[in-house]
């Protein structure tokens, strides 16, 4: 019933959730993440958070698999073989954190973190080509942890891809089969407990042309860019989702 008196207000709020979920495919088409980073602020303006979580994973597994197909060629399956590994692992670990730290401690210290892998990145900080294994799988528990803490498993997946010695192109379709992984598996417990509303169904059902012409759009201007401007792009959207958890943490921390 909860679900049924929730589906006229996600319809209701249709007109909100295509333009923001056409502005997240067009940024996950040209970067190959970020996705939910921006989708889930834009919807948060109008559906409840019991309703955004599970409609942004949807989305997201929609949006993926647009060109899932053509990232799996091109993957880094050495990578993803030891990254899924270590986030499983990771995730309790970072559930188990949350309890200790407090939400703003938490912000704070993972925004620190973001910042800190972009500055070594940008000047020049890079891996070998086939790291050793438990460094792949260190990357993925650490993601995993933050996956945990605060939700957000992308950033150090992505500052792990970004200093492998890879072409933008392999690193954007990493990341692509990494996150539609995650979310897929994260969909599961939600479906279960009652979270997947037939609401939520219809909602992302209905976005799917804007997340069509949206991803088509950032994988039009990620061909049409060079590796340069890949790698900055990134770079900003790390920063701002650095940004974004800092200032929250500042925020808890006064209040």
């Amino acid at each position: 019933m909860a679900h049924e008196s929730a589906l006229p207000g996600l319809l209701h709020s249709l007109m909100f959730i295509l333009p923001g979920a056409f502005a997240a495919a067009v940024l996950r088409g040209f970067t190959g993440f970020g996705f939910v980073m921006s989708v889930v602020p834009l919807l948060s303006l109008v559906l409840p958070p019991a309703q955004v979580v599970p409609l942004a994973l949807l989305l997201q597994i929609l949006v993926s698999m647009l060109d899932l197909r053509a990232a799996m060629r091109i993957a880094d399956w050495r990578s993803l073989r030891w990254l899924a590994p270590g986030m499983v692992v990771g995730t309790p670990v970072g559930i188990a954190l949350l309890t200790r730290l407090s939400p703003s401690s938490a912000r704070l210290a993972i925004g620190a973190l973001i910042v800190a892998s972009v500055i070594a990145l940008a000047r020049g900080v890079r891996l070998p080509a086939h790291p050793p294994r438990w460094m792949t799988f260190a990357a993925g528990m650490i993601s995993g942890a933050m996956n945990g803490l605060s939700g957000m498993s992308g950033p150090p997946v992505m500052a792990y891809l970004l200093a492998l010695p890879h072409s933008m192109a392999v690193v954007r379709a990493s990341a692509i089969v990494f996150f539609i992984a995650t979310a897929s598996i994260a969909a599961v417990p939600m479906a279960a407990r009652g979270l997947i509303g037939q609401g939520t169904v219809i909602a992302a059902l209905a976005a799917l042309p804007v997340l069509f012409f949206g991803s088509r759009l950032g994988a039009w201007g990620f061909s049409r860019t060079g590796a340069r401007t890949h790698r900055r792009v990134a770079f900003a959207v790390l920063l701002c989702l650095a940004a974004l958890l800092i200032s929250r943490g500042l925020a808890g921390a006064w209040e």
